[in-house]
């Protein structure tokens, strides 16, 4: 287990440190460096990866099935728990919003493609897009507590770069269009630069995190997003059918700590923000030995 965490693990988290170093030691403005991530970086991951990819339309098909059933059967669970808690009804779109979205991202992706190469990465992708997806729209909602309509949903998804990124992909893919060399050289490079930037950015926003705990919230949504979540995908990879690299890749994105991005919504709609934070650190500070272990099922 020493040896998975040493090659597939430490690595993506040694650069997160650093970025966590660099916003402790100097500050980072790190509104600035999302939306380079988001606007520039991802978008070129994203096509550059789907166009390449021998990901197949029913293996996509699937990945994107699993990513629906693992976030509805962690809600049952979440509103399971939520009751027995005794959490109101704020608290409870908290509690859901903390364990349902893992960080598959720029935590996620780095992890897959140390443990799996770029193949696994691939299949990542196809996670990391659906589940964005569910981020931008469920998991605004649960923000808001239903202030969100489905028309203004529906506009945050149109929002999202990545989206335009992979229509882009398939459409070259299916039109048979050659992609000027130029052009697909300019696109390698953020291609190349866009998980260590992302890991980077998670360290920047780490290190802003509140460590002032709830620990019966902060607690127990931790352990069932790392340890419950990880238990659910592999009973539900088994269910669905799903076999060999795109199970081994789901299971463990659904095994990712709490997404940032959770801490970025209930900011922005006042949904307790602070304890969400905590989940945050404290799943990502205990993801390390989590998903050695969940790598070790995996071989």
């Amino acid at each position: 287990m020493l040896a998975i965490f040493l090659d597939s693990i430490l690595p993506p988290l040694l650069i997160v440190a650093a970025g966590f170093a660099l916003e402790r030691t100097l500050g980072v403005d790190a509104r600035s460096l999302s939306r380079v991530a988001l606007y520039a970086f991802m978008p070129g991951l994203i096509f550059m990866t789907l166009l390449q990819s021998q990901v197949g339309g029913v293996e996509f098909a699937q990945i994107g099935l699993f990513v629906v059933a693992a976030t509805a059967a962690m809600c049952v669970l979440g509103l399971a728990v939520s009751r027995l808690l005794g959490l109101d009804g704020i608290q409870t779109h908290a509690f859901l919003l903390a364990i349902l979205f893992g960080n598959c991202g720029n935590y996620g992706l780095a992890v897959v493609l140390s443990a799996f190469g770029q193949a696994g990465l691939e299949r990542g992708l196809v996670y990391f897009v659906a589940s964005s997806l569910l981020t931008q729209t469920f998991g605004a909602y649960l923000a808001s507590r239903g202030r969100y309509s489905v028309r203004q949903s529906v506009r945050n998804v149109l929002r999202l770069p990545l989206i335009y990124a992979v229509v882009a992909a398939f459409a070259v893919r299916a039109s048979g269009l050659r992609v000027p060399d130029p052009l697909l050289s300019a696109l390698s490079l953020p291609q190349a630069g866009a998980l260590p930037l992302m890991q980077v950015l998670l360290g920047v926003q780490l290190a802003r995190v509140s460590q002032r705990l709830d620990l019966r919230f902060v607690g127990t949504a931790t352990v069932i997003k790392l340890a419950g979540a990880a238990a659910l995908s592999f009973a539900l990879a088994s269910l669905l059918g799903l076999r060999g690299l795109a199970s081994s890749v789901s299971i463990l994105q659904t095994s990712m700590p709490t997404a940032v991005t959770t801490l970025v919504l209930s900011t922005e709609f006042g949904t307790r923000a602070e304890e969400i934070g905590g989940v945050v650190l404290l799943s990502t500070l205990l993801s390390p030995l989590a998903l050695t272990v969940v790598l070790a099922l995996l071989q």
